[in-house]
């Protein structure tokens, strides 16, 4: 990743942070809440808008960085690795690490600023295990989520993988909000990832909200799926 590239994020999670506290400045609190609160059930479009910056960067930043890798300059790495699949499943281990990397800086960058705009007041978290386990799973999330848009450029171009993970995204965020809304259908969200890292969408049994331990459980599936599918389809790209 380029120092451009690294830079054009930390200024995409400073305005995203500028953007809740303008639209929502209840979320700035000391709980650290900022980021992983997520959209509310009343999908407020403009929260809506400002919580996708962060993954559509996320999402332009991981454009091509497996199939263009594998069938450009990884072929003459395959001279000495011999297999996509290794060199595959390496480019996608650094790219999950580089976005657990971004996510923690998003989230640290949200407490420092509630703590700045709170420092007459004492720093704390009101539940600081919850915290603990719902930023986890907004991490999680995001891997699973470029996962598969790594899994889905294994199959289309570049471009329409983009566009498919995106468009769902939006979506599952929004027929998220409205399920939990109306109380109906609510076993849905665990087909919607986005919703998984939102914490006023989680465990919040008066609106039939995700359960954590359910929430997690999909998320080693799902990942386990896709390294299996992946695997398999490196490995039919390694014999061609």
């Amino acid at each position: 990743m380029t120092k451009r590239i690294f830079l054009t994020m930390l200024i995409v999670i400073l305005l995203q942070i500028l953007l809740f506290h303008y639209f929502d400045g209840s979320k700035a609190d000391l709980t650290g809440y900022m980021i992983v609160s997520g959209v509310p059930i009343s999908n407020k479009f403009v929260v809506l808008g400002t919580w996708y910056m962060f993954f559509a960067g996320l999402s332009f930043l991981s454009l091509g960085y497996l199939r263009q890798y594998i069938s450009g300059y990884g072929i003459y790495l395959m001279i000495r690795e011999k297999s996509k699949v290794k060199l595959g499943f390496r480019r996608i281990g650094n790219l999950m690490i580089l976005i657990s990397g971004l996510s923690l800086i998003q989230l640290l960058f949200s407490i420092v600023f509630a703590y700045i705009n709170n420092v007459g007041e004492a720093f704390f978290y009101d539940d600081f295990q919850s915290f603990i386990c719902i930023a986890g799973l907004y991490i999680m999330s995001n891997i699973v989520l470029i996962f598969i848009q790594m899994a889905l450029e294994l199959h289309f171009a570049e471009e329409v993988s983009l566009l498919l993970i995106n468009v769902y995204v939006l979506f599952s965020v929004t027929l998220g909000g409205v399920l939990l809304s109306v109380q109906k259908l609510t076993w849905i969200l665990y087909f919607l990832i986005p919703n998984f890292g939102m914490y006023e969408r989680v465990h919040l049994p008066e609106v039939g909200g995700l359960s954590l331990a359910l929430a997690y459980m999909v998320l080693t599936i799902i990942t386990i799926i896709l390294c299996v599918l992946s695997f398999i389809r490196l490995k039919k790209m390694d014999l061609t």
